[in-house]
């Protein structure tokens, strides 16, 4: 019987990613991240893998796998480049979006955006953040207005995830509109609709990050996603709670790889006639590490679960997305201290890892907001 209570299934993904991931992912990982290059030729090969299309009905060349499973998905890719992992559940999550819309009259969406999803030949960018307002949704300035058969979009997103790749195929803004807040279907190219230049960052290099604008934008009066007013309670519910629990996931996969990294250079480094592992400080913090690791991982299959079974699960995720993105930063410093000077070389992997572990303590929702929505599910704001 496996420890974590994985099924067979669940372990055969598991591995299946690893392989791939250890094959063709890692080998050019550090080249992505010293240019800041996304690797497509790599994200299709993942489609023909079927790993983009995971959690979709298998009617449409999905799967239909359960929520872990992704999430075991996430983290072995997330263990030789955090950014490919990160850039693969935002590119797959607007098909799920449209999926639920395609039910309401709009199949046409099926064939031009779902299936290419899928296929792992487009993906899809979210656009909640602003220049002032990230966490604190209510504060978004972006309008779209009701004007005959379309809406006008006008406004700013900044730290947008995927929008500037070359396939990328839409973009969903969060808008204010006069009955509160909606999601709105934007595809890629339509006037009014400008993506900056790439914005240089320390760490996730090669995952695409921009800053939108949309002057005038205009869009049919079916791209409304979901009811009107409806669109902040979608996002900040079950929808930041879901991706909470994939950035744990890709929490989970840098930290196994650090502790991995950490322990193989501990076991082979030789100082004072020795291998450092046999150090009591090194050992402390390798220890630590595979400590938090397990505790985490715990953690994050107990969110995905509970999803999985559609139970309220917002306090688990962000106890998930809380624990294991700062386990991954600690785990990263260890790593580093082990490695001594190689370790902040980019040579180095764990100088990376390092580097990407630090952006997933802000992605999706600050730690500080995690233990604000945690207080807040326990009672303490009552």
């Amino acid at each position: 019987m496996d420890p974590n209570g994985y099924s067979e299934a669940q372990l055969q993904i598991q591995r299946t990613v690893r392989d791939f991931a250890r094959k063709e992912i890692a080998p050019g990982a550090e080249e992505r991240d010293r240019t800041a290059q996304f690797g497509y030729a790599l994200y299709r090969r993942m489609g023909d893998l079927g790993i983009p299309g995971m959690l979709y009905p298998t009617e449409l060349g999905g799967s239909d796998a359960d929520t872990l499973s992704f999430c075991l998905a996430i983290e072995e890719v997330s263990r030789v480049d955090a950014s490919l992992g990160f850039t693969l559940w935002i590119g797959v999550q607007g098909a799920g979006t449209l999926l639920r819309s395609a039910a309401d009259g709009r199949e046409g969406w099926i064939d031009q955006y779902v299936r290419p999803i899928i296929r792992g030949e487009m993906v899809g960018a979210g656009a909640i953040t602003e220049p002032d307002a990230g966490s604190d949704t209510a504060a978004i300035r972006t309008r779209a207005v009701a004007h005959g058969d379309e809406w006008v979009i006008d406004g700013a997103k900044i730290y947008i995830s995927n929008a500037g790749m070359e396939n990328c195929g839409f973009v969903t803004p969060l808008c204010r509109t006069e009955d509160g807040f909606a999601l709105f279907l934007v595809p890629a190219g339509t006037p009014g609709y400008h993506i900056s230049p790439p914005l240089r960052k320390m760490g996730l290099r090669s995952a695409d990050t921009r800053e939108l604008s949309f002057d005038g934008c205009r869009v049919p009066a079916a791209h409304l996603l979901g009811g009107r007013g409806s669109g902040r309670a979608s996002v900040v519910g079950s929808g930041f709670a879901l991706t909470r629990v994939y950035t744990a996931s890709n929490g989970v996969g840098i930290a196994a790889e650090c502790l991995d990294v950490a322990l193989a250079h501990a076991r082979s480094r030789i100082a004072f006639k020795r291998p450092i592992a046999q150090f009591q400080y090194v050992q402390g913090m390798l220890v630590d590490t595979a400590v938090e690791l397990e505790a985490g991982r715990m953690l994050r299959d107990r969110a995905a679960r509970v999803h999985t079974e559609r139970l309220p699960f917002t306090k688990e995720a962000s106890m998930a997305k809380l624990y294991c993105t700062e386990t991954a930063k600690r785990a990263a410093d260890h790593a580093v201290q082990v490695f001594g000077a190689m370790g902040v070389m980019d040579e180095t992997p764990v100088s990376r890892y390092y580097r990407d572990a630090r952006a997933l303590t802000i992605a999706e929702g600050t730690s500080e907001i995690q233990k604000h929505i945690i207080a807040r599910e326990m009672g303490c704001l009552a």
